[in-house]
């Protein structure tokens, strides 16, 4: 499913929630942006690459989390990386290439 979800499918979802179950704690995540990549980067990929932002209220360490959100039917596993802090949580970035 994930190869098949583009910046428009998660556009619409900025501002909802996301949630992950990380050592027994349900975690809420906040989409707080949807980004393209340059398009001198998307020009060699067979889609349009985009990052994906999320706000979490705790650090989650690198790793691939499973995450839900009622726009999809299925949990999706995304590859999160932590890239920052700041007074209102932590940011993670997700990929899409």
């Amino acid at each position: 499913m994930l190869e098949q979800l583009t910046v428009e499918s998660f556009q619409p979802l900025t501002g909802t929630s996301f949630w992950v179950h990380h050592e027994g704690h349900k975690i809420e995540l906040r989409l707080t942006s949807v980004a393209k990549v340059m398009e001198s980067e998307a020009a060699r990929l067979k889609r349009a690459a985009f990052s994906l932002y999320f706000l979490s209220p705790l650090h989650l360490p690198q790793s691939i989390y499973h995450i839900t959100h009622d726009a999809f039917a299925e949990p999706l596993d995304i590859f999160l990386v932590p890239i920052g802090k700041d007074a209102n949580g932590f940011t993670c970035e997700a990929v899409f290439t």
